[in-house]
């Protein structure tokens, strides 16, 4: 009889994407050191997936690995920010420009469910779920235009963006409803077709966003 082998591949992955999670979300605090041993106790996991995943989120830049002392989440710097956001804005303004002249009716209403959504989680003041819908609003105008290679782009700084949303509300709490505000008020140029207005919103969205993340 052929025993199957449990698949360390699929340890590994595993083992990445609840380490990410965990950072994203905020449960794992930047600057602060962990230990292999810590985390194979928090994910119920052997030290051998986690090894490999450390090993991969290092090269993301999210965590360093220090032999003596152990695993350092990264601070996040004012360039790393300032690059980000600049990314955003490129892509963002683009899209809204592109999605004000020929959006669809059922892509509005898409938006407006999404923005129904992340209501109901700012007033029950959800900040993980309020977050994923912020989220699933950006993305989802970075899908409505079509565009595979920006929205690959777009995918490729999303975990840095959820990580920066919950260091936005960390230091502004208030930034939790502002930012539904803003959303609405960008669908609602969307919806008027008014090109230089509701890339003037995002903008001035993303920029609140930044400006809080750089305030000391």
């Amino acid at each position: 009889m052929n025993l199957k082998k449990p698949n360390k591949t699929f340890l590994k992955d595993q083992a990445y994407e609840k380490i990410k999670k965990l950072i994203v979300n905020g449960d794992l605090v930047p600057g602060e050191f962990l230990s292999e041993g810590f985390l194979s106790e928090q994910l119920e996991m052997s030290r051998t997936p986690i090894r490999s995943a450390l090993q991969r989120l290092e090269l993301d830049g999210i965590l360093r690995i220090h032999p003596k002392q152990g695993i350092y989440i990264c601070d996040i710097s004012v360039k790393q920010i300032n690059e980000v956001y600049e990314i955003r804005m490129a892509l963002e303004s683009f899209a809204l420009r592109k999605l004000s002249k020929n959006i669809k009716k059922q892509q509005l209403v898409e938006l407006h469910d999404i923005l129904i959504k992340q209501y109901e989680y700012v007033k029950s003041e959800d900040t993980n779920l309020s977050l994923e819908y912020d989220m699933m609003f950006h993305l989802k105008l970075m899908e409505f235009i079509e565009n595979e290679q920006m929205l690959e782009m777009f995918k490729s700084i999303r975990d840095k963006l959820k990580f920066y949303g919950n260091e936005v509300l960390k230091k502004k709490e208030i930034r939790l409803r502002q930012t539904y505000e803003e959303h609405l008020s960008i669908l609602e140029e969307l919806e008027k077709g008014n090109a230089e207005e509701v890339v003037q919103k995002i903008e001035e969205h993303l920029q609140n966003g930044r400006r809080t993340l750089l305030e000391s």
